[in-house]
């Protein structure tokens, strides 16, 4: 074959894949607007209805901090994730795939076991009811478990005063829940017994049966008929208990993480799971620094009664409504992978958390 001839199949080529690509667009562009979905990745839709962990990653991207879903589009379709270059090249040269390389890298995020004094490990802990669902790198990295041994810290209760709360808990994403079996649309319920409020609940009734501290839990649900501006939605209603209980001395919207694997969002404790805690930070608000404080202090406490368990502090380039109060804490209690259970049993341990601040 010529060279002259090679360049014109090449740039027939060339030409055939550019019209397809425009019809392609084309085609779809009418049914994009007409669904009035111009604002979200209209690939990652399309997958989502087929993989729920993909529709929870696609909705809790923040509204006040809308982030480029494109890949997580190329993870899902082609398999190559951007953060992790072994994906790459995976599919180069299939092999790899094969080749365990965790010796290497080390094991950073495997799950931290927090066991008892005079209780031994149990390396081949049975599965619990979600055992369909339990993440691979829980049993690869067995041995790679951390060990640490929880701090007895007494609290001394105060004397319960209902007409003073001193917390606040709200949700600007109420409807989010804990879906560890991954089944579709099980991200997001309006059933309070099953989504984030009830972990809201726990924490309240602890505060003020165990703690005496009172407890406002406010279960407005500000994210439907959508997710968007829901931080607009929620400001309101933050607003207004400011204005009534000047009391209040810490304010928590209560979240769920998304998308985050469970290897990083789980602990052991005497054998029992927990979803670890994080907290978020919006830096573009005027109370950044007192928010941080109260934020950097609960974690501490958590940490010093189970070390490893709070995943710290996470800081986005956002405001979160913090800018309403030098009192606001945003929480996160596991993913969207973790079980209602496994949060509920943290919740207990953030409430000594937020007593052992507030004594």
């Amino acid at each position: 074959m010529d060279k002259k001839r090679f360049l014109n199949m090449i740039s027939i080529l060339l030409i055939n894949i550019t019209i397809i690509i425009w019809v392609f667009i084309e085609v779809l562009k009418p049914s994009v607007e007409a669904s009035n979905i111009y604002s979200k990745n209209f690939y990652t839709k399309i997958l989502s209805k087929s993989n729920a962990s993909i529709e929870a990653i696609d909705k809790d991207i923040e509204d006040e901090n809308k982030e480029e879903l494109s890949s997580i589009f190329l993870k899902y379709l082609i398999g190559v994730d951007f953060s992790d270059p072994k994906s790459y090249i995976e599919t180069q040269i299939p092999l790899i795939a094969y080749l365990d390389i965790s010796s290497i890298l080390g094991n950073k995020d495997a799950p931290i076991l927090i066991a008892d004094n005079d209780k031994q490990t149990n390396e081949n802990d049975k599965n619990d009811s979600n055992k369909n669902n339990t993440n691979e790198n829980d049993k690869n990295n067995q041995e790679t478990i951390n060990e640490v041994k929880p701090n007895e810290i007494d609290v001394k209760p105060k004397k319960l005063d209902s007409s003073k709360p001193l917390v606040l808990i709200f949700h600007t994403h109420t409807t989010e829940s804990y879906n560890p079996n991954r089944t579709p649309e099980g991200n997001f319920t309006t059933d309070y017994n099953k989504n984030i409020t009830k972990v809201g609940e726990e924490i309240k009734k602890e505060l003020e049966n165990k703690y005496g501290i009172a407890t406002i839990h406010d279960i407005t649900i500000h994210d439907l008929p959508s997710r968007e501006k829901g931080y607009e939605k929620s400001r309101p209603t933050v607003q207004a208990y400011l204005k009534k209980y000047p009391s209040i001395k810490i304010i928590i919207d209560l979240h769920r993480d998304a998308g985050t694997d469970v290897s990083k969002t789980t602990v052991k404790i005497n054998n029992e799971k927990y979803a670890r805690p994080m907290f978020v930070i919006g830096k573009k608000n005027r109370n950044y620094k007192k928010n941080e404080e109260i934020s950097l202090k609960i974690s501490e406490n958590i940490n010093k009664m189970y070390p490893g368990l709070s995943r710290g502090v996470l800081y986005k380039d956002a405001r979160y409504n913090q800018d309403l109060s030098t009192k606001m804490v945003l929480l996160e209690i596991g993913s969207n992978l973790n079980s209602l259970d496994e949060a509920i049993r943290t919740g207990k341990i953030i409430s000594k958390a937020i007593a052992l601040f507030l004594k």
